[in-house]
């Protein structure tokens, strides 16, 4: 038999990525105009020191994890300084605590941003992409 396997994971049909891409291109005009740094993922080269901002990632995967996020990046002086504490098992470091509540207030205020210029966002259940927004909708 001849049939052919489709190999890795199945991806969203066009029709859905180009809204994807219609709506990436929406949230991060808005988001500019409101003064936040946004930039796409992987557009820098050099993820250990890329700087800090807003960072928009299209999945493209047809699962529970496809769609529209946004991730909140710090500095990455302080992405170091906690890189370095985990490794060393100092979870309980200041540097640690501090970036995962700046993290959490920082999603807070993205989705409420985004609601209020009438998108429709939540905050990341997964645990793949912890303090993640996903934008579902865009404004009317």
């Amino acid at each position: 038999m001849d049939e052919e396997k489709e190999v890795g994971p199945k991806l969203l049909d066009a029709h859905e990525i180009g809204r994807l891409r219609q709506l990436a291109t929406a949230v991060k005009a808005d988001l500019s105009r409101s003064g936040l740094v946004v930039r796409d993922a992987g557009e820098e080269p050099d993820r250990q020191t890329a700087p800090g901002g807003l960072e928009i990632d299209l999945d493209q995967v047809d699962d529970e994890a496809g769609g529209l996020w946004l991730t909140w990046e710090l500095h990455p002086d302080v992405r170091q300084s906690v890189r370095e504490a985990v490794q060393q098992g100092r979870t309980s470091d200041p540097v640690v605590q501090a970036s995962v509540d700046v993290h959490e207030r920082t999603t807070e205020a993205i989705v409420c941003m985004l609601n209020a210029l009438g998108y429709e966002a939540e905050q990341s259940n997964a645990s793949h992409r912890p303090f993640a927004v996903r934008v579902l909708t865009r404004p009317c």
